[in-house]
């Protein structure tokens, strides 16, 4: 499942927000991870729960309940967090102080994908400063996620983005150090742009997590990870010229994401061209050289995990066609569900 990675130069931060499993966190420490990367502070306190103790939240933390909840989780693992704000970072300072904790702060920087993150070296420079400044934080380096690469889809053209967007990072992280500023994590990609990120040697750290339940619109780009989730879906309709399966738009996915055409497909029936995605229901063109009947179940591609996985309620693990194990999906959803009173508690 990690073709080349021992290769290359950073390390594998493996990412959770797409499987959120425990257990398939585990798997990805046990097999060569050494931290995890999580996208919201629950998943990170389920991680440390399930063994995770170094643990990047790549993401500002902008509201009370979540900056206690990491100042709290700090105390019990090594915890980064990203900042673009001296305000944000200032309030992540005071809750660190009231639980007496240190948190490690990256500065996010946007390396084109135009969501969060600093807009120039020179920001991030004075973003950096005023954490280093500030007790109970840790200054440890930069995050820039340059996703909007995974939107292309033609490989030399993707791999032109990435260039230019980590030759900026990097640039980033020179004017961090020349104005007196370590800069000793450089934590970066993710799936589509792993072997090239990864090789480069001032790249630190990767965040990938896609590669661990590897889906059709990721396989498009990277194939050399092995797809890795499926579904088992029924067919429930079969007309001349069209099967109908019972899972739709609801459960297996995005049918497109950007302009990439990841729509799911059927195990053994890859080439099936698809009708229509509804709801509840996933339509394909067919032929009278189509075997399939009302009744036959069969494996059906995910076509975008991440949001596919919030549908489910556990993975069942198939080795040699045998149930092997159920691993539950969890936490899910915006709000807490009571871990941040675990961690008050000291649960």
């Amino acid at each position: 499942a990690y073709p080349r990675l021992p290769e290359l130069h950073a390390r594998l931060r493996g990412h959770v927000k797409n499987h959120k499993s425990p257990h398939v966190a585990r798997l990805q420490l046990e097999y060569g991870a050494f931290g995890i990367c999580a996208a919201t502070i629950w998943e990170a306190i389920v991680m440390a729960r399930a063994g995770a103790d170094d643990i990047l939240v790549a993401n500002e933390l902008v509201t009370p309940q979540k900056r206690r909840a990491a100042a709290l989780l700090a105390r019990e693992v090594n915890l980064l967090v990203a900042v673009d704000d001296a305000g944000d970072a200032a309030a992540l300072s005071a809750a660190a102080v009231e639980a007496g904790s240190t948190i490690g702060v990256l500065v996010e920087v946007d390396t084109g994908m135009h969501r969060c993150g600093v807009s120039s070296p020179d920001e991030a420079l004075a973003v950096a400063r005023a954490v280093a400044a500030l007790p109970a934080l840790r200054m440890d380096g930069i995050s820039g996620y340059e996703g909007h690469c995974s939107l292309e889809l033609d490989t030399e053209r993707r791999h032109e983005k990435q260039a230019v967007a980590m030759k900026y990072f990097v640039e980033v992280a020179d004017h961090l150090e020349a104005n007196g500023v370590p800069c000793p994590i450089l934590s970066a990609a993710g799936t589509a742009t792993a072997f090239w990120t990864g090789a480069d040697p001032r790249i630190t750290e990767l965040q990938l997590g896609s590669y661990a339940a590897m889906d059709d619109y990721h396989y498009l780009m990277e194939p050399r990870f092995k797809k890795a989730t499926s579904a088992l879906v029924t067919v429930i309709s079969r007309r001349k010229d069209r099967v109908v399966l019972n899972l739709g738009k609801k459960t297996f996915g995005a049918a497109d994401v950007g302009n990439i055409p990841a729509y799911p497909r059927i195990v053994g029936w890859e080439g099936l061209t698809p009708y229509r995605f509804d709801e509840e229901h996933a339509t394909y063109e067919v032929d009278d050289s189509c075997t399939l009947k009302v009744g036959d179940v069969v494996g059906f591609h995910l076509g975008y995990t991440p949001f596919a996985v919030n549908y489910f309620d556990a993975y069942h693990v198939v080795e040699d066609g045998t149930v092997v194990d159920i691993w539950p999906i969890m936490p899910r959803g915006p709000l807490h569900g009571g871990l941040l009173t675990m961690l008050e508690e000291g649960r």
